[in-house]
């Protein structure tokens, strides 16, 4: 799968930028990961994708995704911290080459440098919709598509969307908005008692629309205005 560039612009840090085509590239490798994690391995009976549930792996994309960036850019880093906001650390201008020592665990919780978000979603399925695991999504997802995150603040967001190509999840468009602001999420939900879910809010349309206007790439049957109903 080709990913087709959208966005000419790139994306401004403190003191450098991130082009598109290396979001791409770190696109296209998460890709690549993906499809050798689920090729057979001899003496092996196990499919990871017959196991790993949609949530688990939705979140794991998302992380492949803001490790692939980093490491595409001298300047950014991951967060070192589960807990940690953003994702990817904006190092640009500090001369540190990577190097996070100097920070404490605080930092890392709001990196005073801001930073990258990443968050991944495979869409929210239709009601009553009849879809088989690992098939293609777009037919049977809702037309607004909806990220989660754990707090309200979450800005200069890479919103990806996954799909099955082959029975292989694959990330198929990123999106991306700088002016996202606290009423574009839902107010924090709190997860029922017993639940194994954690506290979240999420993107509402009007955040949608917004990310939309900034695609970034997306796969060669999404386009930036119908995307989602195109099998």
């Amino acid at each position: 799968m080709i990913l087709k560039q959208h966005r000419k612009k790139d994306i401004k840090l403190n003191a450098d930028k991130v082009p598109v085509d290396l979001l791409i590239q770190a696109a296209d490798n998460v890709n690549a990961h993906l499809r050798n994690a689920g090729k057979p391995i001899d003496g092996v009976d196990l499919d990871l994708y017959d196991i790993i549930d949609l949530r688990m792996l939705s979140g794991l994309i998302g992380e492949i995704y803001a490790n692939e960036v980093s490491s595409l850019h001298v300047d950014l880093a991951r967060n070192p911290d589960i807990d940690g906001y953003p994702d990817i650390l904006d190092l640009t201008g500090l001369g540190l080459d990577g190097n996070l020592n100097s920070f404490t665990k605080q930092d890392f919780l709001k990196f005073p440098g801001g930073g990258l978000e990443v968050k991944n979603t495979f869409g929210v399925k239709k009601s009553k919709s009849k879809w088989s695991e690992r098939e293609c999504r777009f037919s049977h997802i809702q037309n607004i598509l909806v990220w989660k995150a754990h707090h309200r603040q979450t800005n200069n967001l890479i919103a990806l969307q996954s799909n099955y190509v082959d029975r292989v999840p694959q990330i198929v468009a990123g999106f991306f908005a700088d002016d996202l602001e606290e009423c574009d999420w839902t107010e924090k939900q709190n997860p029922k008692e017993g639940s194994t879910m954690t506290s979240f809010c999420q993107t509402t349309p009007g955040a949608f629309e917004k990310l939309k206007r900034g695609i970034l790439f997306s796969g060669p049957h999404i386009l930036p205005d119908e995307y989602v109903t195109i099998e």
